[in-house]
């Protein structure tokens, strides 16, 4: 499921606590700002927490900061350097701006520390281009002709939920077959943006090129970053919206209304058999690689595999994600950057079981240098709807979980390397939309 930018690596919440003090003491708080990524550095997670205020203490323990940064440095790599940026006063406490370096990227990091007793009472990471992704303008993939679509700015849902969507119309007098893309998880912009790479964009593109109009659309999560997480489910991350772009798609003229499709990666993927579900009928779905197991399993499964973190460490993970697995672990308390209670949101729904019940095509597609979703994932696909002709797989053995064509052992460095979403991708989701729901209107540009 989630590439491991997910949950919290696309923009990593740990906590934020503003909380009221007084009079800075400006010289002990920069000491406590190095003290604890001094900590982080070295591990010593309980040292890192020493001086957490009790708010800090009750909500993240050692145990889960170990969880958090477990996760960062599998994507960046060690840490290598931090600095204060930016120092001022919010609500009466010590607010540092602090760029923290890794070997393989950089994040900002919020530090607020309580001015009378030197307490941190708030700690949040969120994402910090590099200079090079931040310059550089997103770039057409080379399967893509401008001549052949045009973009209209659109908005999914309704207030307060609305968000901001872009729509690619085949030039032509249609109506057009549709697919409305459902991001992977994280708080994820409508071109779904991972480093220098633009999955959703080279999709929209692309299809859009072979005659088929494509909605993509800001998630709720990067949208609305007030949203409680404790009270955020799949419901309000994908599902709803979904089923609310569906429903804009029925009221465009150039839309074929009988041929509208759901895409969705990753989480999306997952999560495609129920926006098809709610926003019935539709054509068919398109999973592009869907985690087939528990996300906990997942998440250590990938621990493991980056060699991240101690033996200690590693166990500790994995003992936690049987918790989740059994349900004993409290709803409130935080497994890689989300609450119990959204895990066994998720476990709670059985999409296997709704997609074989859905009888529409389905097409599951593979990268096979995906190190996330793996074989065994596909596998639990493939078996759940065994016997359904109407299901699909097609693996893609030189592909990533972005479907970028790469070489060597896989991992999260690759997905700051400027590339495309491979061409034969596009040809199988088309291909796929052409056969399962009648060929795309004469009357659109040709290939």
């Amino acid at each position: 499921m989630p590439k491991m930018r997910t949950l919290l690596l696309a923009a990593i919440l740990v906590l934020e606590a503003v909380m009221s003090g007084s009079i800075p003491a400006i010289a002990s708080a920069d000491n406590r700002v190095d003290e604890l990524f001094s900590a982080l550095r070295d591990g010593k997670f309980s040292d890192a927490t020493a001086h957490f205020d009790p708010t800090m203490k009750a909500a993240l323990s050692a145990d889960q900061l170990s969880q958090v940064w477990l996760q960062i440095v599998a994507t960046d790599g060690k840490l290598e350097n931090w600095k204060v940026m930016q120092h001022g006063m919010l609500a009466g406490t010590d607010v540092f701006s602090v760029v923290v370096a890794f070997e393989r990227g950089k994040l900002m990091a919020t530090v607020s520390v309580r001015p009378q007793t030197g307490e941190i009472a708030g700690l949040y990471f969120k994402p910090l281009p590099t200079e090079p992704a931040a310059s550089s303008p997103a770039t057409s993939p080379p399967y893509a002709d401008t001549a052949k679509f045009h973009s209209e700015a659109v908005t999914v849902g309704e207030d307060p939920w609305k968000l901001r969507s872009t729509l690619t119309i085949p030039n032509g007098s249609g109506p057009f077959p549709a697919v409305v893309l459902l991001a992977g998880s994280g708080p994820q912009d409508r071109d779904e943006t991972i480093g220098p790479n633009h999955v959703f964009k080279d999709l929209a593109e692309g299809l859009s090129t072979r005659g088929i109009v494509v909605l993509r659309y800001d998630k709720r999560t990067y949208a609305y970053k007030t949203l409680d997480p404790q009270t955020t489910t799949v419901k309000e991350e994908v599902i709803d919206d979904g089923v609310a772009a569906v429903k804009l798609l029925r009221a465009r003229a150039e839309v074929a209304h009988d041929r509208i499709f759901v895409v969705g990666h990753s989480l999306g993927a997952m999560m495609a058999p129920e926006v098809a579900n709610q926003a019935a009928p539709v054509a068919g779905i398109v999973m592009l690689a869907p985690a087939g197991r528990q996300l906990p399993a997942v998440i250590v499964q990938q621990m493991r595999y980056l060699g991240q973190g101690s033996p200690k460490d590693l166990a500790d993970l994995e003992r936690q994600a049987d918790e989740i697995s059994a349900h004993k672990m409290p709803p409130a308390q935080y497994f890689f950057g989300a609450p119990a209670s959204y895990y066994y949101d998720l476990d709670a729904r059985d999409e296997v079981a709704l997609a074989r019940n859905l009888n529409i095509p389905i097409l599951i597609l593979h990268g096979g240098r995906d190190y996330q979703v793996i074989d065994q994932d596909i596998r639990i696909w493939q078996g759940g709807l065994k016997g359904d002709d109407k299901v699909k797989v097609e693996t893609f053995p030189s592909l990533n979980h972005l479907f970028i064509a790469g070489a060597g052992k896989p991992g999260p460095a690759e997905y700051n390397t400027p590339g495309h979403v491979d061409g034969a991708v596009i040809g199988a989701i088309a291909s796929f939309i052409a056969n399962a729901g009648g060929s795309p209107s004469s009357q659109a540009a040709p290939n």
